[in-house]
């Protein structure tokens, strides 16, 4: 079993779990009684839909490679599955600098190593520009329009 099938069946149990709880949701006193439970359980269903789509996907990738693999059962760790550990490992980080950087300076470094991860080494600067001006234009967009995101510890931005 490889991490691409590990995630749908993930994603698919995620989705079951979130269109349970969708339907597990109040009915509105006011206007509709179920209104406030069609478009989460429309997303449920799409999540749902798409993990099978995928494990569909990755049960005849599997049969394909196990017929043409002669080591059954070896856990393939490609780069794709790299990519994918990665990121979610720079995910984590990004929840944890969140709040202690601010917005800007946490983003600026989850991009750069999004880019990194992704594109390598060599296109840094311009990895560097694009993470800095998307860090800066998405607070100032957020902030003019009320939402107000952590500063950093320095006081500005």
């Amino acid at each position: 079993m490889n991490i691409s099938m590990v995630m749908s069946l993930v994603m698919t149990a995620i989705g079951f779990i979130y269109t349970f709880s969708t339907f597990a949701l109040p009915d509105a006193r006011i206007g509709i009684p179920y209104e406030p439970k069609v478009f989460p359980g429309v997303l449920g269903i799409c999540l749902i839909a798409m993990g099978f789509v995928l494990i569909i996907q990755e049960m005849s990738k599997l049969k394909k490679t196990q017929q043409t693999d002669a080591a059954k059962g070896k856990f393939k760790f490609d780069a794709n599955s790299r990519n994918i550990a990665f990121t979610i490992l720079n995910g984590l980080l990004y929840a944890l600098l969140f709040n202690p950087l601010g917005y800007v300076f946490s983003t600026i470094v989850f991009l750069e190593i999004q880019l990194y991860i992704f594109r390598g080494l060599k296109p840094w600067k311009n990895s560097t520009i694009v993470a800095v001006v998307f860090a800066v234009v998405a607070y100032i967009l957020f902030t003019s329009l009320g939402i107000y995101l952590p500063t950093s510890p320095f006081g500005f931005i």
